[in-house]
């Protein structure tokens, strides 16, 4: 199974690896689009993954993360139920 990562996903990844970055630190490190970074910061916040605390700044929505595995991990043994 292939290994390629969305933008999405790496951001999301480098983010909770280096909590300090906000969009400009981290189109500087993943060397990618700024304002794609902007979007997906947007977009994590809106899906309860990260927090705005001011502009620039965000950190970790722990409980949001959880749930949000809560739910994968519903939906994966669902699934498999069906499937076995």
């Amino acid at each position: 199974m292939g290994e390629e990562r969305t933008l999405k996903e790496m951001v999301f990844r480098t983010f909770l690896l280096h909590p300090g970055f906000g969009p400009r630190e981290m189109t500087d490190h993943l060397q990618v689009n700024y304002n794609s970074v902007k979007a997906i910061y947007s977009k994590l916040c809106d899906e309860g993954l990260l927090r705005r605390e001011a502009r620039g700044t965000y950190s970790p929505n722990i409980p949001g993360i959880l749930l949000h595995l809560m739910d994968r991990i519903e939906a994966l043994e669902k699934r498999l139920g069906k499937a076995g």
